[in-house]
């Protein structure tokens, strides 16, 4: 496949080499990006988990090729990009490739409308990466998963999705192709957005998890969430991450700490958390209105926003 991504950000960056040993990787960059990006070679230490126990950490070098206009065609077209940003990037790419297939590669809470507006049903797939991390400089600290999530809001959708999903595997990672791709989104979503306002209270992920009544109000606001996700028509039994909430907080308060302190998986999620709490306030936000609209009770999450 000949694929193209949106910028060279964390996940552009993580997908742009995890793919590029099968596939013919560009990047799409700003004009005042494209001296300084174009043919750089950054080093990369990634926790790669398509890799077998023994090679799992590797360390590389990935060097960007990056474009400023669409002058050819290109198989997909992938928008690693935060949910405020992407009509913007819709906008642009649409005008510029009209007729090219998209892979939406970031959260949703409100359905496809912002989308349809600027793509045909058959033009667009969604999905969510199954990795993460930081840029330490010029060092991409991350994590590749052998999995990531892809999903159809529409039938006519299925022949991207198929190709796609060939992709992926072709390179090692196996994708999952949950029933309702917006549901899981939705209730994805609602599993980082309140931890992501948490988390602006501080400046280290340490001095959050001391924090034990954020956490549990975190906690709280999630299921509130859920609650809404619920109203909008997700079906919460088929998600185990909402199961997992009804354990009692003084189980699950030291399994989510420990997880948070000893996996170096989770680390450097956690890493690419901090860089997206923006975007995890703003989802946050359009849920708090979703949850006052649907006149649910959601004394947490009023709570916790008075931190945005």
């Amino acid at each position: 496949m000949k694929i193209l991504i949106l910028g060279t950000g964390v996940i552009g960056t993580l997908y742009g080499h995890a793919l590029s040993k099968h596939h013919e990787i560009t990047h799409f960059v700003r004009e005042n990006k494209f001296k300084l990006m174009n043919g750089k070679t950054i080093p990369y230490d990634i926790i790669d988990e398509r890799n077998d126990k023994d090679h799992i950490n590797t360390t590389g070098e990935y060097t960007y090729k990056c474009v400023t206009e669409i002058t050819e065609d290109y198989d997909l077209i992938m928008l690693p990009v935060n949910t405020y940003q992407l009509e913007d990037a819709l906008k642009t790419l649409a005008y510029k490739a009209p007729d090219a297939k998209y892979l939406i590669f970031t959260l949703n809470w409100n359905g496809t409308s912002e989308i349809d507006k600027y793509l045909k049903k058959d033009q667009y797939i969604m999905g969510y990466a199954g990795g993460g991390g930081t840029f330490k400089g010029d060092l991409l600290w991350g994590n590749v998963g052998n999995d990531i999530t892809l999903g159809t809001v529409y039938e006519i959708q299925k022949p991207l999705l198929d190709a796609t999903v060939k992709a992926f595997k072709s390179c090692g990672i196996e994708p999952e192709i949950p029933s309702n791709i917006l549901h899981w989104l939705w209730i994805h979503n609602v599993g980082s957005s309140p931890l992501g306002v948490g988390l602006s209270k501080y400046s280290s992920l340490s001095d959050v998890l001391k924090d034990k009544k954020l956490v549990k109000m975190c906690f709280k606001a999630m299921c509130e969430g859920y609650k809404i996700c619920e109203r909008k028509g997700a079906n919460l039994k088929e998600f185990p991450e909402v199961k997992m909430m009804s354990i009692p907080f003084f189980i699950l308060y030291p399994m989510f700490r420990r997880n948070f302190e000893k996996n170096p998986i989770m680390q450097r999620y956690t890493a690419h958390a901090f860089k997206a709490i923006d975007e995890m306030k703003d989802n946050f936000k359009k849920m708090l209105q979703t949850g006052r609209e649907f006149n649910i009770n959601i004394t947490n999450m009023e709570k916790l926003s008075e931190l945005l």
